[in-house]
């Protein structure tokens, strides 16, 4: 798999929403995974361009490290996580903030600086970021408990599966305290987006990462585990702030 196609996995359940990206992404995306070739990849990378938010952590991690937006690692630890996390600094994720999530139908400047000076010291720029801590740039999510419940991307294990659903072994994100936590739950997921059947052939025992109530993609259970380390971070440095 390369990097555009973990990307597009990932961005599908939230434009079918209309939360980020442009309409039509869905066909692009579906565009690509029915003939693979240099046209349907550009127009793919193209697509996912537009993701602001999504883009600019790419760049963020891919300058980091030396290398490409759509390097498959430099993806793969946006969305999943894994060491390239480590490269960033907290004053570039703040520089990020505000220089790239200001202006027209994004953060006021005033509301960006906050955000900035306030990043915790522990957190990495893994997707978990976004979603505990900025939540939407745009302002069409609204800062809940439940929907970053379901714009983090969650992890599990096929317990049981359907003919579009999986049941998994899984976490939601909770709050006690005026703190989050993660606890243990079993959730229903579906198995296509828009149309895409995302997965086939899963079995009980496999590991799943799901993003808005969909199963995206089919990972190993080092990236489970690794999906777990930075999002568990990042629970604790917004829980610090």
């Amino acid at each position: 798999m390369k990097g555009i196609e973990l990307c597009a996995r990932f961005a599908i359940p939230p434009n079918s929403l209309s939360y980020c990206g442009k309409e039509g992404f869905g066909k692009v995306f579906e565009e690509y995974l029915e003939n693979p070739c240099e046209k349907t990849e550009n127009a793919l990378e193209q697509a996912l361009c537009s993701f602001t938010a999504h883009y600019s952590y790419l760049e963020l991690i891919a300058n980091a490290n030396k290398m490409k937006p759509f390097d498959y690692g430099v993806c793969e630890a946006f969305w999943l996580g894994n060491k390239l996390l480590n490269k960033v600094k907290r004053r570039e994720i703040a520089r990020m903030i505000q220089e790239k999530f200001v202006g027209k139908g994004m953060l006021a400047k005033e509301k960006a600086t906050e955000l900035a000076k306030a990043v915790p010291k522990e957190a990495v720029p893994n997707h978990s970021f976004h979603a505990l801590y900025l939540h939407s740039i745009t302002g069409v999510i609204a800062p809940t408990v439940k929907n970053a419940d379901s714009c983090r991307i969650a992890w599990g294990k096929v317990l049981e599966a359907g003919d579009n659903w999986v049941e998994i072994k899984s976490q939601r994100l909770a709050e006690k305290n005026a703190k989050l936590r993660l606890e243990a739950c079993s959730k229903r997921v579906k198995l296509s987006c828009s149309g895409i059947g995302l997965l086939q052939k899963i079995k009980k025992g496999d590991f799943v990462a799901c993003h808005w109530g969909i199963a995206a993609m089919k990972i190993s259970f080092s990236q489970a585990k690794r999906l777990e380390k930075a999002t568990c971070k990042n629970v604790e440095a917004v829980n610090s702030v």
